[in-house]
């Protein structure tokens, strides 16, 4: 699915940028950029023994598979199972499937649908490992739920049963009632990402705009609706930017959030930075208490007019710089659309490396500052932006996001 973006996004000589399809993407809807956190899916991935659906015990298996049946994709590449009564995915007994290991908090996905002119049931057991707790989210309501279009449904739970407890249950114990499912995902973790009959890799999850850049979210949280989010702990996104030196010009353009109101978040935090803190070939975006500042070659721009963020509410800015001197002149720094008012820079040129080295989420050369928040949007462009540039991409995100 693509992204809404608004009328006339400036794409020009963009060189590097991630999107995540905030208010799109969640975790049943992937976009172009965006598939999704990085899953490895027990269903159909190989354990010691197998994966799950190499294994049924009980019940009748797993149904029989509908012939040219539609996914819920509304594709043919899935299977469509149509069973009667319960399925047990995985077995009884002790085998390793590689998945299901006590200790380890799973969720467990699929999409099912009733059937026109069979019997169908309003208690049906859903659970993990046969465990009550949170294991047995739609019990006596899970049929009730269900529609003859599909609909996914998901289950959360902590393995503290017997060691030995490997599978899943799906259905009713009456033998009578028919149901079709497809689509089954297993994975680590609280969230159901977007479905995968394989593994989606930390560097497959989050694309590259200009698809040249690899982008690694091993370091990402990911929130309840599937979106990358920054803990203010350790989580960062880096790489290398394709970049012809910062001492050229070039924009950076964000949109960003913070999980406290400005006034509480204490000493600098870096939504983003590139290149090299320590020598100040640098630049940076800090956030404190009091104000936000460019820290650029070794010299804080404060942005005077700057507003104080409130807890949970987006920003779009765009800090753009001309080439030349580092100051003020060459340096332009737009929030929601509107220039900020910046103290004074240096008459120096800034002598940056060629392709620098990049972090979202933290001070890259020192890695300190941790961000607390969201960063669904980061773009690097090789080139000066003009206020009506600017203003021009505020107006096509400002809707999406609410600002």
């Amino acid at each position: 699915m693509g992204i809404a973006r608004g009328p006339n996004l400036i794409k020009d000589n963009l060189v590097f940028g991630y999107d995540t399809g905030y208010g799109i993407a969640d975790n049943k809807t992937s976009t172009r950029f965006y598939a999704g956190k990085s899953v490895d899916n027990g269903f159909y991935n190989s354990g010691a023994n197998g994966n799950i659906l190499d294994h049924s015990s009980g019940y009748g298996g797993y149904g029989t598979v509908q012939t040219g049946a539609l996914d819920a994709y509304g594709t043919t590449q899935n299977a469509v199972y149509r069973n009667t009564g319960k399925i047990r995915f995985g077995p009884t007994g002790g085998q390793d499937i590689g998945t299901l290991t006590n200790g380890n908090t799973y969720t467990f996905s699929i999409y099912l649908r009733h059937v026109a002119g069979q019997t169908e049931s309003t208690s049906m057991e859903f659970d993990i490992v046969d465990q009550s707790s949170g294991g047995y989210n739609y019990t006596g309501t899970l049929g009730s739920n269900m529609t003859y279009e599909w609909k996914r449904f998901s289950v959360t739970s902590t393995h503290t049963n017997s060691v030995n407890y490997r599978f899943i249950d799906l259905g009713s114990y009456q033998g009578t009632n028919v149901f079709e499912w497809c689509m089954p995902q297993i994975e680590l973790g609280t969230v159901a990402s977007p479905f995968t009959s394989t593994e989606r890799s930390s560097t497959q999850s989050l694309i590259d705009l200009k698809r040249t850049t690899n982008i690694d979210v091993a370091n990402v949280s990911f929130d309840s609706t599937g979106q990358p989010s920054f803990d203010e702990t350790d989580d960062h996104i880096t790489g290398t930017l394709p970049l012809n030196g910062l001492g050229q010009p070039h924009t950076v353009e964000m949109v960003f959030s913070c999980n406290v109101n400005q006034g509480s978040i204490g000493s600098r935090k870096d939504p983003f930075s590139i290149g090299n803190s320590s020598s100040h070939q640098y630049s940076a975006l800090d956030v404190n208490t009091w104000n936000m500042n460019w820290y650029f070659y070794g010299k804080d721009t404060t942005f005077t007019n700057s507003p104080l963020m409130v807890a949970d509410q987006f920003y779009h800015i765009v800090l753009s710089y001309a080439g030349g001197y580092s100051n003020n002149t060459n340096k332009k720094v737009w929030i929601n659309g509107i220039q900020q008012t910046l103290s004074a820079g240096v008459n120096e040129t800034p002598l940056l490396p060629n392709n620098p080295n990049f972090s979202v989420g933290r001070d890259r050369g020192r890695n300190t500052a941790y961000w607390p928040g969201e960063i669904p949007v980061w773009k690097v462009y090789q080139r000066a932006f003009t206020e009506d540039e600017a203003k021009q991409n505020f107006n096509a995100y400002k809707n999406r996001f609410n600002i």
